[in-house]
């Protein structure tokens, strides 16, 4: 599968890349989408492969956006992600396609626009959430269920039928262009957000 440019964590001092950071076979392939693939999906790339690194899970990530290839990540998003440790600078953005779509296990986007989109270019809707949706679904899988595929089956089985529609509290608003204050807060929330996501998957 085609990934975006590796993310580092330089306070681990050792690259983070979007492949598997552990000697397992790749269980799960996470994907990150938001509009350009420059701020909120390398917030949240950045902090997932820092947390499957340091649990050494058998886990993919990568990102992707809708509008071009091949651009950094934004200033502000650099600079927060810089104070937290981690290394964007070799970020590239790419456009969501459906072979990228198709070779996610999961797929998480900051705003349900974004899933419908993704939606209609799967045989797998299922699999597409939004990533506030996907922790509280997750969450309330039963524990004794233990496969990260399977959770994510039960987790969809359970959504509501609409939850991709119109917009909702389950969204993360754009930050780009935006304070390095609101950056930094929306950086801040989803490194939470991806923490609780693995652990959801992997309880």
């Amino acid at each position: 599968m085609p990934t975006s440019t590796a993310v580092s964590s330089s306070a681990r001092n050792s690259a983070v890349s979007t492949d598997v950071t552990s000697a397992n076979a790749v269980s799960l392939r996470i994907l990150v989408v938001c509009t350009a693939n420059i701020c909120r999906s390398v917030m949240t790339q950045a902090a997932l492969l820092a947390e499957v690194a340091d649990r050494k899970l058998p886990v993919e990530v990568s990102s992707s956006g809708f509008l071009t290839n091949g651009d950094q990540a934004s200033r502000s998003a650099s600079t927060v992600l810089a104070e937290l440790g981690y290394d964007v600078g070799s970020h590239r953005s790419r456009i969501t396609t459906p072979k990228i779509v198709s070779a996610a296990d999961l797929v998480v986007t900051m705003e349900r626009r974004h899933g419908r989109d993704i939606a209609r270019m799967t045989e797998h809707p299922g699999k597409v959430f939004t990533l506030v949706a996907a922790v509280d679904l997750l969450r309330a899988v039963d524990p004794e269920i233990t496969d990260p595929r399977k959770r994510i089956a039960a987790a969809s089985a359970a959504r509501p039928r609409d939850d991709l529609l119109g917009t909702g509290p389950d969204e993360i608003d754009d930050p780009f262009g935006k304070s390095l204050d609101v950056n930094r807060a929306t950086a801040n929330h989803l490194g939470e957000l991806s923490g609780e996501l693995l652990a959801t998957l992997f309880p």
